[in-house]
């Protein structure tokens, strides 16, 4: 799951990027409304985290500008201000929730997790397919009933594959779920990662495999 967390506090924003890159989510970091949407309009995010007192304009009336564009992208409101009116105008307007600082990091990770189930049924949070049963919240990877333990990274993978299960996923989707895009990416990370994943399903005798489709991307499939 990839984040895009809008905060002009330095400090404040690497700690929570770093703590929320430990529970296995991509943190994109903008300092400004500026940097927001150009990467709103250049990279996928599953959520923002806003504040509402940045150096070039108001977290609140951002937050509307993107509803009245009918972007229905999953925002909570993380500010000092814990006015009782602000809340509310805030929930009105089309935030998803509205934590103020200071806050518990498990307490955020709950919030987000709750947010990003709203729209499914609960069950929907598990994909099952053949001998997998996969976890998206946990990360917790089952084959035959018995959990096997990957790399995060593995975890990241796997969520983004299956989600869009027996379709093709570009090199560069996957690119722009697995890493921030501040990160310098390495020679052929994508690939290692696979072949761990690959060698993974195959030790632990799943029937989903990944293909690989030259040049086009790589898909998550049952096995024949």
């Amino acid at each position: 799951m990839k984040i895009l967390l809008v905060e002009d506090n330095a400090r404040l924003s690497e700690l929570i990027k770093k703590n929320l890159e430990k529970d296995n989510f991509v943190v994109d970091i903008a300092n400004n409304l500026i940097e927001a949407d150009v990467s709103l309009s250049t990279y996928q995010f599953d959520l923002i985290i806003l504040d509402l007192n940045l150096p070039d304009g108001n977290g609140e009336e951002y937050l509307n500008k993107l509803r009245k564009k009918k972007n229905k992208i999953p925002v909570i409101i993380l500010t000092a201000n814990n006015n009782f009116d602000t809340k509310i105008k805030n929930l009105n307007i089309g935030a998803d929730d509205f934590l103020t600082k200071p806050f518990k990091h498990e307490e955020l990770v709950a919030r987000i997790h709750a947010i990003l189930r709203r729209p499914k049924e609960l069950n929907e949070s598990i994909f099952e397919k053949g001998n997998i049963k996969f976890n998206n919240n946990t990360g917790e990877l089952l084959i035959n009933n018995k959990e096997v333990k990957i790399s995060k990274k593995e975890v990241l993978l796997f969520e983004i594959l299956s989600n869009k299960f027996s379709k093709t996923v570009t090199k560069s989707e996957i690119e722009d779920k697995l890493y921030d895009h501040n990160k310098e990416i390495s020679s052929n990370p994508i690939e290692v990662t696979l072949f761990r994943l690959r060698k993974n399903l195959e030790k632990n005798k799943s029937n989903l495999i990944i293909n690989n489709l030259k040049g086009i991307g790589y898909r998550l499939v049952n096995a024949k």
